[in-house]
C-alpha cells in the first residue's frame, strides 16, 4: 500500500490540493470583492463640485418696488423720468435750418424741433428703453448694500433704509439737483458703456486701431469722401469765377484800345 501511494502521481494526490472552486476561490485563496470608491470618488461628488454654486444674495439684480413710496417719492420718480425722456430728446435733434431739424436716430428731417422731439418719443421707444438699462446698471453699480446699515450710495456715502430711496437719490442729484460728483460719475459711466460696442468687432475680422468696428471706420471714410467732394467742388467754383472775371477784365481792357483818352497822371 505504502508503494501504491508513491506510485500515484494523479495531479490531485501530487499538488496536495483541494479542487479549485471558481466561484469561492482562486488558486487556493478565497475572492475578495472590489472595495466602494471612497465617497469623494463617487459620480455624484463629482457631478456635485462641478456645478457652479452661485452665493448672490437675494436682493442682487432686482429692482427695487414702490410698496413704501410716498406721494412725494412718487412724484420725484415722476420728474426724473421727465427729465430723463426731456435729456433723450434733445440729444438727438439737430437742427439744420431756420425751419428745418433732423433725428439723429434716423435721419428723418421735421419742420420744428418739438414735431422731432413728438416723433422721437413715439418712433424710437426701443433706443429709449437702451439708455434706460444704462441707467439702471449705473444705479445697481452705485447703491450697494451695506449690512446692518441698509444701503448706501458709492459716490457721497450717505447711506438709506431702501434701496429705492437709494435710487430715488441718485436721480435726482443726477437729473433734478445736477450735482457735480454724481453727474460726473453718470457720464464717466455713460461713455464707457455707450461705447463698448464699437471696442468689439463686428466678425468680418477686420477692427481700426481705436477699437473701433467696420461700420464706425466705413463711416468715417465715406463722411471723409463726401468733405473732399465739396472741397473740389467748391475749388472749381472758385476757379470758374476767377476765369470769368479774367475775361471780363480782358474785355474792358479791349474796348479802351484806340479810344482818346485824358491823361490822369499829372
Amino acid at each position: 500500500a505504502a508503494l501504491a501511494r508513491q506510485r500515484d502521481f494523479a495531479r490531485d494526490r501530487v499538488l496536495g490540493k483541494r479542487p479549485a472552486d471558481e466561484d469561492a476561490s482562486f488558486g487556493g485563496w478565497a475572492k475578495k470583492e472590489k472595495p466602494p470608491p471612497p465617497p469623494c470618488e463617487t459620480p455624484e461628488y463629482e457631478g456635485m463640485m462641478q456645478t457652479e454654486i452661485f452665493t448672490a444674495p437675494p436682493w442682487e439684480g432686482q429692482k427695487p418696488t414702490d410698496d413704501d413710496a410716498t406721494e412725494m417719492d412718487r412724484e420725484v420718480d415722476k420728474r426724473i423720468t421727465q427729465a430723463q425722456t426731456l435729456r433723450f430728446c434733445k440729444r438727438n435733434v439737430l437742427e439744420v435750418k431756420k425751419d428745418t431739424v433732423r433725428c439723429k436716430l434716423c435721419y428723418k428731417t421735421l419742420p420744428s424741433t418739438r414735431a422731432c422731439e413728438e416723433h422721437i418719443v413715439k418712433d424710437h421707444e426701443e433706443d429709449f428703453k437702451k439708455e434706460l438699462k444704462m441707467w439702471e446698471r449705473f444705479l445697481f453699480t452705485t447703491c450697494k448694500r451695506q449690512p446692518p446699515f441698509g444701503w448706501v450710495c458709492k459716490i457721497c456715502q450717505i447711506f438709506f433704509a431702501t434701496d429705492g430711496a437709494c435710487w430715488r437719490h441718485v436721480g435726482k442729484e443726477v437729473y433734478i439737483k445736477f450735482e457735480e460728483r454724481h453727474m460726473g460719475a453718470w457720464h464717466e459711466k455713460e461713455d464707457r458703456w455707450g461705447h463698448a460696442e464699437d471696442e468689439e468687432c463686428c466678425g468680418d475680422g477686420i477692427n481700426s486701431g481705436g477699437g473701433l468696428s467696420y461700420e464706425s471706420v466705413l463711416a468715417f471714410h465715406q463722411a471723409e469722401a463726401a468733405e473732399e467732394e465739396a472741397r473740389k467742388r467748391l475749388e472749381m467754383k472758385k476757379a470758374s469765377q476767377a476765369v470769368q472775371e479774367e475775361s471780363s477784365s480782358s474785355d474792358e481792357e479791349e474796348e479802351k484800345v484806340g479810344k482818346v483818352q485824358q491823361i490822369e497822371e499829372f
